[in-house]
């Protein structure tokens, strides 16, 4: 037998209680003849001595409560023969064991933490055993209390107190490599790793041990604590966030993915989206067994600031993975000044008639866009620091003192955006904006005739054919070719300088190997070249379907406006900073526990900001430190539990009918321990009515004394 709390056997002192207080109490009575009463008391002799032993009896009774409320709350119980506890102690030898501490271990089950279940098992390995032992943690981190095995198993015992549940799932691997070190200065004799974690950890391919050595061989012994028993669970395993112009103004798509690690099917799932604390929208999810499903909802985004939220499940024996945070992203403003080479009074027939309603509030998606429309005349009114791109639509070229202030806006940070036109000259044009342009700007061409004569009118079209797919522009079109761009023709086009050393990078190119849209970098602004127009005049670009994400990406990476990615990153990895604007040289991130951290811009220019202190799930704010005019807060980043965690079913309940993996090494049987403090209380119940039945007897014989005439008088 063995106690939980033995330290509470302390109470059974509480069991000499009532017969001392009856030797306290005791008075020995002086005896006094009185002849009148001598024939009473010869009557009542059978009766006192009755009276004696059921005192005696109700003192005992006393005495076993108090022993058995110790007794029962010290909680103790009985092992098997067959348990770990017993094959430690009859090998000897050395035991690790590797404690999961991943959050997984947080599941309840019967009430019990699989930790707690962990932990007690972990005692009993280490409990009166003649060897030696030693603890590995496989938490958010490895941790070893004891660099080497040790004699003392108590200490051991003891470091077991405070193990908490992390938030990780990757390191039990290297809890059980870990093990293997710590056994490599173990004296010889019987060494093992005893790997207390779930089904799954005891079925997942852990590492082999070393190759045996004169100090013998190591037998790994994965053990599920939750000994067989299902542990069903769900959970929120990612979160996708879209713009969804075609709901409204400042709608957002939110893809909920939930995956039911269970034998069961769940009928209606409750699901609901938090937006800062709040339930935003409810919706249901029916899952069958094993089956991850999507369940879509649409929410508005009004602030101008991120909104930290959420989707959030019904909670379950797991409830650290029943929720995946993110950050709803306000549609980040540019701020967009269009000069207009050619306008018409005519609207479909205007230079920037496509232009203007691409960017139209209802059409753009993830953008909140402020548009002002001037042209070359008037284009001295509107300060370019006001605005984030200048577009050049058709503009021939420009006076000296507006290319200077153009191009003092690019290298300071800001973007431009130049598209051809009948209006353009290449001559002049490359006389007033040579200084920006990707290349030099050579001659008009008509497709399908190199020497763009007149009689090339019915030659065929040039048609957009090669794309860079991993240019920024075009993230938003998965598959370019196969788009509506792969069909667009341009029938004119400006052709460029075709020097070796020409600069530029090509993001779209037409099929006669002629580039259609390029882009480069100067200073710390960014500038982009449409030989096409954007208008119907030379090209059918701008009635395709994909011009509006093609514009609108060009416009976004030109005002270096980051994409919205709502992707956490896994808890323990380190997570990019997205940080755009080049005034920026520190931020502040303050994790959702409330710490700080500081982060000093990377030497290397071009290179991503990053933080490695993502330990804890949650909503990470980031804020340039000090705060600049116009820049309070950055886009902040979300951290989640890596969901390959979450299923707990071992390789058997995840395969159908499929039989299970057999574990490595010698099995160790899993404690098999049968509480007794339940039979405790169970009797302290019975001995309570004991002592109810013994008093109710006690005032009826004294009752029985007073009344006239009891006992034959």
């Amino acid at each position: 037998m063995s106690f939980l709390s033995p330290l509470l056997l302390v109470g059974l002192l509480a069991a000499a209680i009532p017969p001392l207080l009856h030797l306290m109490l005791r008075r020995k009575a002086v005896r006094v003849r009185f002849p009148a009463l001598e024939f009473i008391l010869r009557s009542n002799r059978k009766t006192a001595r009755r009276f004696r032993i059921k005192q005696l009896m109700l003192m005992l009774v006393r005495s076993l409560l108090l022993a058995l409320l110790a007794f029962a709350v010290a909680r103790p119980f009985l092992r098997r023969a067959d348990d770990p506890a017993s094959v430690a102690a009859d090998a000897g030898g050395t035991t690790v064991v590797v404690l999961d501490a991943s959050y997984a271990m947080g599941y309840l089950l019967e009430g019990e933490r699989l930790m707690d279940r962990a932990r007690f098992l972990a005692e009993s390995l280490l409990d009166d055993g003649n060897g030696m032992g030693a603890l590995v943690v496989a938490g958010d981190r490895i941790s070893t209390p004891f660099a080497e095995p040790t004699g003392d198993l108590a200490a051991v015992r003891r470091a077991l107190a405070d193990i908490p549940v992390g938030y990780r799932s990757d390191r039990l691997t290297d809890g059980v490599a870990r093990a293997y070190e710590v056994l490599a200065d173990a004296p010889p004799g019987p060494r093992r790793v005893v790997v207390l974690t779930t089904a799954a950890g005891a079925a997942s391919d852990l590492p082999r041990p070393p190759p045996e050595t004169g100090a013998g061989a190591i037998a790994l012994v994965p053990v599920d604590v939750a000994e067989g028993r299902p542990t069903p669970n769900r959970a929120v395993v990612g979160v996708t966030l879209k713009p969804a112009p075609e709901v409204g103004v400042g709608q957002w798509r939110v893809d909920a993915r939930v995956a039911n690690f269970a034998p069961d099917a769940v009928d209606r799932l409750p699901v609901h989206v938090e937006i800062d604390g709040a339930v935003a929208v409810r919706g249901f999810l029916s899952l069958a067994p094993g089956e991850e499903g999507l369940k879509t909802f649409y929410v508005r985004a009004d602030g101008k600031q991120a909104t930290p939220a959420a989707v959030v499940i019904e909670p379950d024996a797991l409830p650290a993975d029943d929720r995946r945070d993110f950050w709803l992203q306000p549609a980040p403003r540019m701020r967009v000044l269009a000069v207009n080479g050619d306008p018409r009074p005519t609207p479909y027939e205007d230079e920037l008639f496509y232009f203007e309603r691409a960017l139209a509030p209802n059409t753009a998606a993830g953008a909140r866009v402020s548009l002002t429309i001037t042209d070359v005349p008037t284009l001295d009114r509107h300060p370019l620091d006001e605005h984030d791109v200048v577009v050049l639509a058709n503009v021939g070229a420009l006076p000296a003192d507006q290319a200077r202030a153009l191009e003092a806006f690019v290298r300071g940070g800001g973007g431009l955006l130049v598209a051809m036109g009948d209006k353009v000259a290449p001559a002049e044009a490359n006389a007033s904006l040579g200084a920006l342009l990707p290349r030099a700007l050579r001659d008009v061409r008509q497709s399908g005739d190199a020497a763009a004569s007149a009689e090339a009118g019915d030659r065929r079209p040039a048609r957009l054919t090669v794309f860079e797919r991993g240019h920024p522009i075009l993230r938003a079109i998965p598959d370019p070719g196969g788009s509506s761009l792969g069909s667009a023709q341009a029938r004119r086009y400006m052709l460029l300088d075709p020097a070796a050393d020409a600069g530029g990078e090509v993001v779209i190119g037409l099929d006669d190997g002629a580039p259609f849209l390029l882009t480069r970098g100067l200073g710390q602004g960014r500038v982009a070249l449409l030989t096409g127009t954007l208008d119907r005049d030379w090209c059918d670009l701008p009635i395709r379907a994909d011009f509006l994400p093609l514009l609108q990406q060009t416009l976004r990476y030109l005002t270096r406006v980051a994409d919205v990615d709502t992707t956490p990153v896994v808890v323990g990895r380190p997570a990019a900073v997205p940080v755009e604007d080049p005034r920026v040289q520190r931020v502040r991130v303050t994790t959702p526990t409330g710490e700080l951290h500081i982060i000093e811009r990377p030497r290397d220019e071009g290179a991503a900001w990053t933080i490695d202190a993502t330990d804890r799930p949650g909503h990470y704010q980031v804020a340039p430190d000090p705060p600049l005019p116009g820049l309070v807060a950055l886009p902040g980043f979300a951290v989640a539990l890596d969901p390959a965690g979450a299923d707990l079913r071992g390789a058997a309940a995840r395969q159908a009918g499929a039989p299970a993996e057999a574990s490595a090494g010698p099995a160790i049987g899993v404690t098999k321990r049968t509480e007794l403090w339940h039979a405790a209380l169970f009797a302290l119940f019975l001995l309570l009515l004991g002592e109810g039945a013994l008093l109710y007897r006690r005032r009826g014989d004294s009752a029985a004394r007073l009344l006239p005439g009891a006992n034959g008088s």
